[in-house]
């Protein structure tokens, strides 16, 4: 019996060992999708959009869709929706509209438990696919109460993006999650003798109901407990702007009445399904913009000598929060308001709205063979300026003023000013639609402009670089001669937009920003290594991305005073001033060498003189002491919180396979009993027995 006793030690101590190997069963079980794209929640003053699981996942029988027929075979097969309490649908993308959606949300009901969707291959994208409105940004337009006619520029949206559903949405683009997935169900979904493939989408958000009700959950959290637990963030992020620095009113001079001219950009898109450190879109809205809009701040920059002599301000602004109602301009417009534009030093002039010249606006350009340039309100607009912009670049198009303005920043501008100033929108959009096929879509990437983003090199003339030039070198050239009164012909080098299109488009650490940054600044860029910049929904105060850093040194040293360069300070120096100068920036560069002037020879690096100011996007509706998030007179969305995303599948197993399985367990607890049992009578040794000592 001892010998027995011996062997049965023996025999618990080898399963205790092979129990505790690192590699878990839940290894065993799943099989885990890491790239997978996810549909998040957002709130608003009165609702909420999105999609979201059950806090511990959602999941259900996977039933595979590939086109029109399959959908309606499935629509009309009984007994599979019979068979299962809940089903995960794998729908093709091409699919994926409100139509679709709809029929299987009403013949599912309750049983469609997640959605998650595929592409094939890259070669196998929609022809085009937009979740956005055919009106974008309808709820907080300029011709709001108007009687003007709508018109649906976007006429490809299907505004999924803005309907709330009960269950997560996920999304699939690599090949080869697409091909092992579609193994995986061919396998196991032959029949009911076979077990079938079941999907876990794991897409919990903490936020619910409206913007008001979690911003006071917020507030519960943050004055109940020690551990602050934040459910939804404010979108926004931060305007930028700046100009060239010799232009600074400083107090007690005054600034000549409509002697400001402001050009705009985004610098925000929206998609509908994201993924952390991965393309955003946004390739056409709002990079290409984003592009011209630096290009022509480097040709102000380089033209700066003609430009001082006037009395004239021109400062470039970028605006991140548009993409949902226009967040970052009715912020913009508060402060200016409110007598706090520009920020940072009260001994600035304020700029109020009498000061405004006219508002230039680089709004969706897509690499088309024409241009259109919408102009409001046509009593204000100065025909000699649009004249001669058409004269200069033959692509440009004029829209006819009674036409209203498409989805623009300059829509904002114009409504909290009563149209005191004339607004100029250059676009790919003509007199009623946006041209971009992939408009607010993470297919809006750098394929969409005819770049190979594999062999995209940091000095690689393409196409669209070619054609940015083209648009902003005749726009410079009109801006200076409307300003000036000179005819001068200007340009600029290639390299520069070249590399600019690099480093938006595919690498932000790229040697542009260490060329205008100094070290420290230089090394924050190396994590975002082979990072395009993400043109993404921002959050405030929790959003880090590089974008706004980027922006912010690369359009200072484009406007820099230049003038200033040769001083040749030495890197102490220029601290010092940085000290003591409370209106201008003062950084020390290594020089970008295809901006600096010709006869700057400085090779140990220089100390650049700069203007620039940010202040936060977020809505005023998040400022305003008090205010009724409930109210619609300003935007109010937020964004939920979340923890863990996660992509599972995994095999449940047929009905039979069940029943022996219970059997086999009952059988093995039986006999485990029966020989402990065996032991404890036969076994003079008690485990339990203190030792004699």
């Amino acid at each position: 019996m001892r010998l027995l006793f011996l062997l049965a030690s023996f025999y618990l101590q080898n399963v205790f060992v092979f129990c505790s190997q690192p590699k878990r069963v839940v290894d065993q079980m799943y099989v885990s999708f890491d790239h997978a794209r996810y549909c998040v929640r957002r709130l608003n003053g009165t609702h909420e959009i999105g999609c979201q699981s059950a806090i511990r996942g959602n999941s259900g029988r996977m039933f595979m869709i590939d086109n029109d027929k399959e959908f309606n075979s499935y629509l009309n097969d009984n007994k599979t929706m019979n068979s299962f309490d809940a089903f995960i649908i794998v729908l093709n993308v091409n699919l994926f509209d409100s139509n679709h959606i709809d029929r299987l949300m009403k013949r599912l009901d309750t049983k469609l438990n997640g959605l998650l969707l595929y592409l094939k291959s890259k070669s196998a994208r929609p022809l085009d696919f937009s979740p956005d409105d055919q009106c974008p940004n309808h709820r907080n337009s300029f011709y709001l109460n108007q009687t003007t006619e709508t018109i649906n520029w976007n006429r490809r949206g299907t505004g999924l993006f803005f309907r709330s559903f009960p269950f997560p949405i996920m999304l699939i683009e690599e090949e080869d999650d697409y091909q092992r997935l579609l193994k995986f169900y061919q396998q196991f979904s032959n029949g009911q003798s076979t077990p079938a493939c079941g999907l876990e989408l794991k897409t919990f958000q903490s936020a619910a109901h409206t913007t008001k009700t979690c911003m006071r959950r917020n507030d519960i959290s943050h004055s109940l407990i020690d551990f602050q637990e934040t459910f939804c963030d404010p979108i926004g992020g931060l305007n930028i702007y700046s100009k060239l620095p010799q232009s600074i009113t400083i107090v007690p001079d005054q600034r000549p009445l409509k002697s400001v001219i402001l050009i705009l950009a985004s610098t925000d898109s929206f998609q509908m399904f994201l993924e952390t450190k991965r393309p955003t879109g946004g390739s056409q809205q709002p990079a290409t913009a984003l592009i011209t809009f630096l290009a022509l701040a480097h040709l102000i920059g380089q033209e700066q000598d003609e430009l001082t002599k006037q009395n004239k301000e021109i400062i470039f602004v970028t605006l991140d929060g548009d993409a949902m109602d226009y967040s970052a301009s009715y912020k913009f417009m508060f402060d200016m308001n409110n007598g706090n534009f520009p920020s940072g030093n009260k001994n600035e002039r304020p700029i109020e709205t009498k000061h405004i010249h006219s508002i230039i606006e680089f709004q969706s350009l897509s690499m088309n063979s024409e241009l259109w340039l919408h102009s409001y309100p046509s009593k204000l607009i100065d025909q000699n300026f649009i004249d001669s912009l058409i004269k200069n670049n033959r692509k440009i198009n004029q829209i006819p003023t009674g036409t209203p303005l498409p989805p623009a920043s300059s829509q904002i501008f114009l409504q909290q000013t009563s149209s005191s100033f004339p607004a100029y929108i250059l676009a790919s959009i003509n007199q009623n639609q946006i041209l971009n096929r992939y408009y607010h879509s993470f297919f809006d990437d750098p394929s969409t402009l005819s770049i190979n983003i594999s062999t995209l090199e940091y000095n690689t003339t393409t196409q669209v670089s070619q054609w940015i030039k083209q648009i902003v070198e005749p726009f410079a050239q009109t801006l200076i001669e409307s300003l000036v009164g000179v005819n001068k012909t200007v340009h600029i080098k290639q390299e520069i937009i070249n590399n600019l299109v690099y480093c938006i488009l595919k690498n932000m650490n790229c040697p542009l920003i260490h060329n205008v940054t100094n070290q420290s600044v230089g090394n924050t860029f190396q994590p975002f290594d082979q990072t395009s910049m993400p043109f993404s929904i921002n959050t405030y105060p929790t959003s880090i991305t590089p974008t706004f850093p980027f922006i912010q040194y690369v359009l200072g040293y484009f406007l820099r005073d230049r003038s200033f360069d040769l001083q040749n300070l030495p890197e102490k120096s220029c601290k010092e001033r940085a000290y003591k100068d409370n209106f201008c920036s003062y950084t020390f560069v290594d020089g970008y060498l295809p901006s600096m002037n010709s006869n700057n020879t400085l090779s140990s690096g220089y100390c650049v003189r700069s203007y620039l100011r940010s202040v936060q996007s977020i809505s005023p509706a998040f400022i305003i002491p008090n205010y009724d998030l409930s109210k619609t007179e300003y935007p109010t969305w937020t964004e939920s919180r979340w923890t863990t995303i996660s992509l599972r599948l995994f095999l449940i197993p047929t009905r039979t396979h069940e029943i022996v399985t219970l059997i086999i367990g009952m059988m093995l607890t039986s006999i485990s009993f029966f020989f402990l049992c065996f032991l404890r009578y036969y076994t003079k040794v008690s485990l339990l027995q203190p030792s004699s000592s």
